[in-house]
């Protein structure tokens, strides 16, 4: 149970954050992953089963299945081995100097050698690193305390997963950047069936004739233009591109769409993340890596 729970958070992981110090992940035709930069130069060539994100220069990737599932090292920028965890789990990805390791008994913190930065280990953790404090627990799923970057506890006080979700959230949205697009105050709102947009004064800027929207984001937005009789279960799937005025930047089908990660759009090429990972620029064109 434990293994399967921790598979699926890294699952969330992989899929969740496309980009990291300018470094996209790439599927070759060999199904190997590999890193590119956002005008589709391979910068780490495409030779690993399994890849995370790079963060702080960082990043765990796979080239070996062993019995636990992965056997997993970090490298760098460059493609270069820092270190590896052995038959260990990445957890997390770096962030302020420190990734969570498993070995699905037990957690630490590693710092940027792979060394366990506090010499001591927990039964759980949930989440990274962020403003100084992350969290652990002495037993499974529950009970998480806030400890500091010396690895010593904060206070008395537990919490569930869901509060330090919600805790975390609420951070985030109290440090978003000021808005920079006339489209970063669009309302999507339905008609019927179809959808558009309006601004705040509520008008009408785009008309509703979407079968379905995201948000506005980089003066872009992702919709379906076309009617769908058959929906894949959990495959956010979109076909088309706009910019602020309406005006269809690229029709392409897009599932398991992620939006904006970094410089990128990042979606899929089939349903359940299959088919590769793709990208987008924010003027609709398709980026290819090439050598």
């Amino acid at each position: 149970m434990r293994t399967t729970i921790t598979l699926l958070l890294i699952l969330v992981s992989f899929i969740s954050y496309g980009q990291g110090n300018g470094l996209y992940k790439f599927q070759s035709e060999n199904g190997k992953y590999g890193f590119m930069d956002k005008n589709g130069k391979i910068k780490v060539k495409a030779e690993y089963l399994n890849v995370g994100d790079f963060s702080e220069g960082l990043c765990y990737v796979s080239k070996e299945v062993i019995k636990k599932g992965y056997k997993w090292i970090f490298i760098d920028t460059l493609g270069n081995k820092v270190f590896d965890i052995k038959e260990n789990f990445p957890e997390t990805e770096f962030s302020e100097g420190f990734a969570r390791i498993s070995s699905f008994e037990e957690q630490w913190f590693v710092n940027r050698n792979g060394v366990n930065e506090f010499g001591k280990t927990w039964k759980d953790g949930h989440e990274e690193f962020k403003n100084g404090i992350a969290y652990v627990s002495d037993k499974e799923f529950s009970d998480f305390y806030p400890i500091n970057t010396k690895g010593e506890r904060i206070g008395t006080k537990t919490f569930s997963r869901v509060e330090i979700y919600n805790s975390r959230k609420n951070d985030s949205l109290e440090s978003k950047s000021k808005m920079e697009f006339k489209s970063d105050k669009f309302v999507p709102f339905q008609e019927n069936e179809l959808w558009g947009f309006k601004d705040s004064l509520n008008n009408v800027v785009i008309k509703p004739i979407f079968y379905k929207v995201d948000k506005f984001k980089n003066g872009v937005c992702a919709v379906r233009i076309n009617k769908r009789e058959f929906e894949f279960a959990n495959d956010y799937f979109l076909d088309a591109l706009i910019d602020e005025n309406g005006k269809t930047l690229i029709e392409i089908g897009m599932h398991c769409y992620m939006g904006f990660q970094g410089e990128l759009i990042e979606f899929y090429g089939a349903p359940h993340f299959g088919g590769g990972v793709h990208y987008l620029n924010k003027n609709g064109q398709k980026i290819i890596p090439t050598e």
